[in-house]
């Protein structure tokens, strides 16, 4: 399950009820023996802290997840939790070296801002992370973290993420074939045989590709070249699957717009030229009208990368012994 920082809106049961849901048993039998679960550099991580940490996950597991599944789901959040101590530890050792630091009015103004984001009173907003069995200490300690590891993202990872205009485009054809894989389409197509090492054949496919390009009759062309059985029609293939022609030949249709000719296509010991002649009208809003949006996500994919890299450049110079 994703682990979330902030403080999430919504009706949950008595945070009483949910405690003694989740960890009656245990204290029923036996009181909680503390142990070391983690240790990052110097500083042991203890069980306390990490079931401290997992109140508000609990609550969520245990109001919104099926009796069945709740012990899987309650493991695999201590284990993702974990990993998220650890690389809170990690970074405030960083931190530490540089001098970086939140101040309490930095706190005091992000919780300020938090509750005027969601448009209620500071005291509504508090109320709700009790809800979630966080005390109005341990809310503040939450937002120190996050403001904590935005300073150090600020000063160690932002200047990595350049997103250019390729990029954006990039992403909103990736878009684009995501929705081209449950469409079909027309097409028309030109096979020349090929032997290996065939130059001639290739000059004459580039050739081709060329003039179809610079306005020439696709249709023509395929009449006067193709080796097909569809060469009578103008190499009229008709309705196609996003998946006619083999992964290798698809993947490369699939980027195609309508109208585009593709490069010489190497399938089946000859090569082919295609021009999609029809595709049914896309979904998605025009690339100019979402430019802004798509900069963003292409950005924030990238920031997600850059701070993999960069905990692993932490992680690689401080000593770390999980044992949970």
């Amino acid at each position: 399950m994703r682990l979330r920082h902030a403080v999430l809106l919504g009706a949950l049961a008595p945070l009483a009820a949910i405690v003694a849901a989740a960890e009656g048993s245990s204290v029923a039998h036996a009181a909680i023996v503390e142990r070391i679960v983690a240790v990052v550099g110097e500083q042991p991580i203890l069980l306390t802290e990490l079931r401290q940490r997992a109140r508000p996950y609990l609550i969520k597991i245990y109001t919104q997840v099926p009796p069945q599944q709740q012990k899987v789901a309650e493991a695999e959040m201590y284990k993702e939790l974990l990993n998220k101590l650890v690389d809170e530890r990690v970074v405030a050792l960083a931190a530490d070296k540089l001098n970086v630091t939140v101040t309490t009015k930095e706190v005091d103004d992000a919780v300020k801002l938090k509750a005027a984001d969601l448009k209620v009173p500071v005291s509504d907003l508090l109320a709700e992370a009790a809800k979630q069995g966080l005390s109005e200490a341990d809310y503040r300690e939450e937002v120190r973290r996050e403001l904590l590891f935005g300073k150090m993202l600020e000063t160690r990872v932002r200047s990595r993420v350049r997103v250019t205009e390729d990029d954006a485009r990039e992403y909103y054809k990736k878009l684009q074939v995501q929705e081209r894989k449950q469409q079909t389409y027309r097409a028309s197509m030109i096979a020349l045989p090929l032997d290996e090492g065939d130059k001639a054949v290739r000059g004459l496919a580039d050739k081709i590709v060329k003039s179809a390009r610079v306005g020439a009759d696709f249709g023509a062309l395929a009449r006067q070249y193709s080796t097909d059985a569809t060469r009578e029609k103008g190499g009229d293939l008709g309705l196609r699957s996003p998946t006619a022609f083999g992964k290798g030949v698809d993947d490369v249709l699939l980027r195609l717009d309508e109208g585009d000719v593709s490069e010489p296509l190497v399938s089946g010991g000859r090569l082919l030229i295609f021009k999609i002649t029809d595709r049914p009208p896309s979904q998605l809003p025009a690339y100019l009208e979402v430019r802004e949006a798509v900069y963003n996500r292409v950005r924030e994919e990238m920031m997600q990368k850059q701070i993999k890299v960069w905990l692993g450049e932490l992680k690689s110079g401080v000593y770390i012994d999980v044992r949970l």
